[in-house]
């Protein structure tokens, strides 16, 4: 039988049963591979699997919190799922790609790496759409990942198998990385917690540690377990000349939001929005209000114009590599890598200079808002019902609507569009539908623990995947 209350248990809880010696990382570590087996055939949350190696690791944190002046590492013990995405030294590296199924990394990724100093221990690689161009994960290579809530729905992409790993409890941590929304795309469709740091706060690998768009961050089940991650993780790094300097350092516990003001708006103007979708997210500002917050609509409105300009700003950039990839292996790539791979390839470099000036636009009505209100809360998807293999050219109904599952269907770019704004993704409730809802609370530029106040006060008046009533039925 499965102890599903290891399986579940937050970092910051088992780190004190660590250090009290009333709990094991053995034992936690099994749990969660007994988990992993039981669940994966069903939702296929892993590319690759470390449970041996994981297992020895955990005996030897279990030696060092025994041993008397053992010293602890601050994530000693917690297991860790990693994107297959981020470079890991000597391990496998697909990038959900059959062209590199054989691709080992000669380093490790900033972050990952001082993950891995913190002595987390690292469970398994996490499935990804190839080159994390997608919003959902399906892949040639490791298949497709599922919901754990309802496997005919898509887990998110482009962190997939890291949101359906945490939700599904076969891990405590995980990382993702978000260009166009691929950490809080999935934490809502998960039922998890994700957080987009403002560009720089991580360091991240060549050339897309330049790109201002671009991100890795840490995916957890509570906001005290991301602050747990980003104060390592975060801070100036040598091969990092974007990496943030002073390091910013999170508080651990949040006080309350009396009289903090916070704007909303449910669909910036611009997007359909599912019943189930607005429903719970009125029931999360209530309880914001309820819990002292004043809470007001904002007029915040996305035009077509700055969707365009997002959707080539990524095109010209990221979608050149993937031209790349055509150009050498188009009989190994995935559908809609080529999809996106032939679009990229119409872009100009006015388009380019339109991106610019519409993330300027947008700045000019967010930017003052942001000054007003402590933040901004928006849903992070307009709709939880995408299924697992949706393609991006394939239309879908919402709220009367038709839209495409490109850029018409997450609510998540406009904010990377404005890099500098920290960006955490919270559950807001489970729909009728059976699926958890999502919620984005935006702060003002590398404000960052503005974010963790409010999602720490929404955690405490409905908390999620805290109960075997608040979690996917597996």
């Amino acid at each position: 039988m499965i102890d599903l209350e290891l399986c579940y248990m937050p970092a910051t809880e088992a780190l004190t049963r660590f250090r009290a010696r009333t709990l094991s990382p053995v034992e936690i570590v099994t749990a969660q591979i007994a988990r992993a087996e039981a669940t994966e055939p069903t939702i296929n949350a892993y590319a690759d699997r470390y449970f041996d190696e994981a297992l020895d690791t955990a005996r030897k944190a279990e030696a060092r919190y025994a041993k008397p002046g053992g010293r602890p590492r601050t994530l000693e013990g917690l297991t860790l799922a990693i994107k297959d995405e981020a470079a890991i030294k000597g391990r496998r590296s697909t990038y959900g790609s059959l062209i590199y199924k054989d691709n080992i990394a000669t380093k490790t990724n900033p972050t990952i790496e001082r993950l891995l100093r913190a002595g987390a221990i690292p469970i398994g690689r996490t499935n990804c759409p190839e080159f994390s161009c997608a919003w959902i994960t399906d892949t040639r290579i490791h298949g497709t990942t599922r919901s754990p809530w309802n496997r005919t729905f898509t887990c998110g992409g482009s962190s997939g198998g890291s949101g359906a790993a945490l939700a599904a409890g076969s891990t405590t941590l995980a990382t993702g990385s978000d260009i166009g929304g691929s950490i809080r795309i999935p934490s809502a469709l998960c039922g998890t917690v994700g957080f987009k740091p403002p560009h720089g706060r991580n360091p991240d690998e060549t050339p897309f540690n330049m790109d201002l768009y671009s991100v890795i961050g840490p995916m957890a089940r509570t906001v005290a377990d991301i602050a747990l991650m980003q104060n390592v993780t975060a801070g100036p790094h040598p091969l990092d000349m974007d990496a943030l300097r002073p390091k910013l350092r999170l508080p651990t516990a949040f006080k309350g939001i009396e009289g903090v003001k916070i704007g909303y708006s449910y669909d910036l103007g611009f997007w359909p929005i599912h019943e189930d979708v607005r429903e719970q997210m009125t029931q999360a500002l209530a309880a914001l209000e309820s819990a002292g917050a004043i809470v007001e609509p904002v007029d915040l409105v996305w035009t077509p114009d700055m969707q365009r300009g997002c959707e080539s700003y990524l095109d010209h950039l990221f979608g050149r590599g993937l031209a790349r990839e055509l150009e050498r292996h188009r009989d190994l790539l995935c559908d809609y890598t080529i999809w996106y791979a032939e679009r990229a390839g119409k872009t100009t470099a006015e388009d380019f200079l339109h991106a610019l000036e519409m993330a300027g636009q947008f700045h000019d009505r967010v930017g003052p808002l942001l000054e007003k209100y402590q933040v901004l809360i928006c849903p992070t998807v307009p709709t939880n019902e995408v299924h697992a293999d949706q393609r991006p050219s394939v239309l879908n109904q919402v709220a009367g609507r038709t839209i495409d599952t490109d850029y018409e269907w997450p609510m998540t770019h406009p904010f990377n569009m404005l890099g500098r704004l920290p960006v955490l993704a919270v559950p807001a409730g489970i729909g009728r539908n059976g699926l958890p809802v999502g919620l984005q609370i935006v702060a003002r530029a590398f404000d960052d623990a503005r974010c963790f106040r409010v999602a720490a006060a929404l955690e405490r008046a409905r908390p999620w995947l805290d109960t075997p009533a608040r979690r996917p039925k597996l």
